[in-house]
């Protein structure tokens, strides 16, 4: 029901009684508004659109940015339909439509046509959209018939981060036992993996003569990388819980832990630009283990991992603890993330450390500035320069 249908009624309301209250003719207008009603409902039923409806829309997109949906209507049909409306479903809290939704007058028998409409993403996060309505209030307005598509569609929203321009984290080679299968095939030491078909682009000093011969078509030797750089990105989610309170308007942003997820993103960022192998690490109802190759574009993998992320209640990083000191003697160098500085993370940068791997501590810091006596490798930052862009240099 239309909004001027909602007021239509809320006028028959008023005046149906007022009328026989005072008996007065003025309740023969309630009778003629109803069979205008009557008459929008029966004729829109039956020129209901029947139609193919198609959104387009990016998988990924960045909070606080603006981004595009395309809209394919296609009639298949003989007559023409009036008056069409894309997406009259609300979207999840968090998007927000900033433009007029997209509309056509009419749409020719047999005919399609492509609109445009601008989506606003408040934050990230990962959104399942409804599926896309398209109605049609003709002749008059005052009811929507409408066709619906088959399927809803996933819309992931990155973490915003400003990039970094240099990051302090001196970082050598280990030796990896297995290698990293998803590392690019160049560095100091190469174990032979195996042989595949030849690939365009593949050096031909790899071209394994003895295959090629007995298969008749080119093949290459394929080979592990076997001493790599590889740093670790350790992210703490454990927030206390909030002082306010929301009355069912949405929970609000915790600005401590939205910074830590945007330097955590800024940070992946120039470790996918420098080429290093990254090992992320952080806990939240379960914990998030994502190990990444050289030269693979896994940034977005990592992003992914980010707009998911959630503060957690209870304190989850015993857990955590306990997987990264399984990787700790191959790791190079190790930057950590951290909400609060107590024992148990305490004791961890200096296991990771006594393993030979090189350590750098961040403390994301709120309002309140940071704890007093922290210990020389803990460096506080301020939430709110992070979330200003103001943190380029690590």
């Amino acid at each position: 029901m239309t909004l001027p249908a909602r007021f239509i009624l809320l006028c028959l309301g008023i005046i149906l009684p007022y009328s026989l209250i005072l008996l007065m003719p003025i309740h023969l207008l309630s009778f003629a508004i109803l069979t205008l009603f009557g008459l929008d409902f029966i004729v829109g039923w039956f020129v209901r659109p029947r139609l193919e409806i198609n959104r387009i829309l990016a998988k990924r997109v960045t909070a606080g940015a603006d981004f595009p949906v395309s809209y394919q209507l296609t009639n298949h049909g003989k007559r023409p339909l009036w008056d069409l409306v894309t997406d009259t479903l609300p979207l999840p809290r968090g998007l927000r439509m900033i433009t007029r939704p997209a509309c056509t007058p009419d749409l020719a028998g047999g005919r399609t046509v492509r609109l445009t409409a601008t989506v606003h993403a408040l934050r990230r996060g990962d959104y399942l959209l409804p599926s896309v309505r398209v109605a049609s209030t003709f002749p008059f307005g005052l009811w929507c018939w409408g066709a619906t598509g088959s399927h809803r569609q996933m819309l992931m929203v990155h973490p915003s981060f400003a990039p970094l321009g240099t990051l302090r984290l001196p970082i050598g080679r280990r030796y990896q036992p297995r290698g990293i299968a998803l590392s690019s095939k160049i560095g100091e030491s190469m174990e032979f993996l195996g042989c595949r078909d030849y690939r365009e682009g593949d050096s031909l000093r790899h071209l394994h003569m003895r295959s090629w011969a007995r298969t008749g078509q080119p093949v290459v030797r394929e080979f592990c990388e076997e001493y790599l750089s590889r740093a670790a990105l350790i992210l703490d989610n454990h927030r206390p819980p909030p002082a306010w309170f929301s009355l069912g308007l949405g929970k609000p942003a915790d600005p401590v832990f939205e910074a830590a997820v945007s330097l955590g993103a800024a940070i992946a960022d120039h470790f996918c630009r420098h080429d290093f192998v990254v090992d992320l690490f952080a806990a939240g109802k379960d914990v998030y283990r994502f190990q990444s190759g050289r030269s693979l574009a896994y940034l977005e993998n990592i992003l992914d991992i980010l707009a998911c992320l959630q503060p957690q209640r209870p304190d989850t990083f015993p857990e955590l603890s306990a997987q990264i000191m399984e990787e700790a003697p191959q790791l190079s160098g190790a930057l950590f993330v951290l909400l609060n500085w107590d024992k148990p993370r305490q004791d961890l940068v200096d296991a990771v450390q006594a393993c030979g791997a090189s350590v750098r501590v961040i403390l994301i810091c709120g309002k309140q500035g940071p704890p007093p006596d922290l210990p020389p490798v803990v460096e506080p930052l301020a939430a709110h320069d992070i979330l200003a862009g103001r943190c380029t240099a690590l």
